[in-house]
């Protein structure tokens, strides 16, 4: 692809628009650009809904950047784009993006917090799309792959580091265990915290969080969850139970997995009522 081609230059700068990129050489800034065009080339040759990207360690010895960049702009635009080759977490992103209308995140269960059992930090390296934050974008070398000597600084820009705004937020994932189709939904907040980290993250209060880490996630699912900016846990236990005859998880069932009418407020996201879509 030439340096030249023009969506390369048009994707060049809306790139150094769409975050601070002065960490960033220019020659990774221009690697940056052609592979979000190539990608957006691929989706519409083979019409494609959303990706799963091997996102580490191949890419950086072969291509000499991170993909997180490209992920979160996509991801920004109504693509969405799962990391570590995670092609169930691709389809999780999707099922949230088509329940809320807004954009889809993927994010890594990771650390509670240290006096607040209701409170996990949703962190990855830097995909999650801009529309979730609240703090400017800053384009940056990844923050794991550097320090553990597995990439070159030169090799690892362009994870999109920002932390999440205060929202809703609805969390799910679609998993295949044994032959055996499954999702877990959860609703929460994201909150203001001052314990912070680097990538990109948010700090979400999600009631029973010990007994979804417990019973469900420890037990049925992978560290990988999908996020979305809005309550729309009961659109998506519907779609699963009813429609696509999943089992269905969530984290104060009597009978794990089993999917039941009208579950929803059991979620534990905000009670107050939900508008219609057309108020």
């Amino acid at each position: 692809m030439s340096d030249d081609d023009p969506d390369v230059k048009t994707t060049l700068d809306s790139i150094n628009n769409y975050a601070t990129t002065s960490k960033l050489t220019d020659l990774s800034l221009l690697k940056i650009a052609k592979l979000e065009v190539f990608v957006k080339r691929w989706k519409q040759e083979n019409n494609i809904d959303a990706f799963a990207i091997q996102c580490w360690t191949s890419i950086q010895n072969n291509y000499g950047i991170c993909t997180c960049t490209t992920m979160s702009r996509l991801g920004d635009i109504g693509i969405p784009c799962a990391c570590e080759a995670d092609i169930l977490g691709a389809m999780s992103m999707h099922a949230c993006q088509l329940a809320s209308g807004t954009p889809a995140a993927l994010a890594d269960w990771n650390n509670l917090h240290n006096d607040d059992n209701e409170l996990v930090n949703l962190w990855h390296c830097g995909v999650m799309p801009k529309s979730f934050s609240k703090t400017p974008v800053t384009l940056a070398e990844h923050g794991v792959l550097v320090p553990a000597g597995v990439s070159s600084p030169e090799d690892a820009g362009g994870v999109a580091e920002s932390i999440a705004a205060e929202s809703p937020v609805t969390l799910t994932r679609i998993t295949q265990d044994r032959g055996e189709w499954k999702a877990v939904v959860a609703e929460g907040d994201i909150e203001d915290n001052a314990a912070c980290t680097f990538g990109a993250y948010g700090w979400c209060r999600i009631p029973n969080l010990d007994r979804l880490y417990r019973n469900v996630l420890l037990n049925h699912f992978p560290h990988h969850v999908a996020m979305t900016q809005s309550y729309v846990g009961d659109v998506l236990w519907e779609a699963f139970g009813n429609y696509l005859d999943l089992n269905v998880y969530h984290a104060t069932q009597e009978t794990p997995g089993l999917y039941t009418p009208g579950a929803s407020p059991h979620f534990g996201g905000n009670p107050s009522p939900r508008p219609m879509a057309n108020e």
